[in-house]
């Protein structure tokens, strides 16, 4: 599930990072400091907004109103330092009304609420079928953490495991164009786990994916692109 924090309190949006990374099923594909550097980070496609209330300038309640009227909207929890604005804030049908300090047990029962995708959302989100033994099972574009091609098989590893397919690297980087991002001719990583760019004494560039142990190499081709989606995510931090 991809996550996007909005509140104008840096130790806020800080907190609420904190809390969301003891559930490894949930990345956070940005944060920001108002709506306006929200709007920017609406292209990651997010099924869930974190969004505060009273901000500079348009305040949380006039941003849930017009994520409501995208075609497949995110679901929203409200994190406000002020019960009063509740009655309002459930015009926009959220998941919930959570008062600051935010307790991570009630933060982590929205988020299993989040979960349950509404109709339009179940048929825009891409899911890719693996056959585990012989279980089948139904991966979210949101579990994704890596997709490398190995010999005559891709491997793909997720949010709990991984497994070997036969569908190619160009097959799932279309299909998930929106949640994947090439770093080399040889893999892809989910656009949203990229937490680090380095450049090692060999003058290679690599990045650091949440749920891998070793960086990943970029290749030159693909690192201009791989730069503007990683600052995308921290443009508003």
């Amino acid at each position: 599930m991809k996550a996007l924090i909005v509140d104008d309190e840096p130790l806020a949006r800080a907190r609420l990072r904190r809390l969301l990374a003891v559930d490894p099923t949930v990345v956070v594909v940005g944060e920001a400091g108002n709506t306006r550097a929200a709007e920017t980070l609406l292209a990651a496609d997010p099924d869930l907004v974190l969004l505060d209330i009273d901000m500079p300038g348009e305040n949380g309640l006039a941003f849930a109103r017009r994520l409501r009227e995208r075609p497949v909207p995110p679901a929203i929890i409200f994190t406000t330092a002020h019960p009063q604005h509740a009655l309002d804030a459930f015009a926009s049908s959220p998941v919930d009304y959570l008062l600051k300090p935010i307790e991570a047990e009630r933060l982590l029962a929205a988020l299993q609420r989040a979960r349950q995708p509404t109709r339009a959302q179940q048929e825009q989100e891409p899911r890719l079928t693996l056959h585990i033994g012989r279980q089948t099972r139904q991966l979210a574009a949101a579990e994704l953490i890596a997709v490398l091609s190995e010999d005559k098989y891709t491997r793909v590893i997720y949010v709990g495991g991984e497994a070997l397919i036969e569908q190619s690297l160009k097959e799932l980087e279309t299909r998930f164009a929106a949640y994947l991002i090439r770093l080399h001719r040889h893999s892809l990583v989910h656009r949203g786990r990229i937490r680090a760019l380095e450049r090692g004494a060999d003058g290679q560039h690599r990045a650091r994916i949440d749920g891998l142990d070793s960086p990943l190499l970029i290749s030159r081709r693909c690192l201009p692109e791989v730069r503007a989606a990683f600052a995308g995510t921290l443009a508003a931090e």
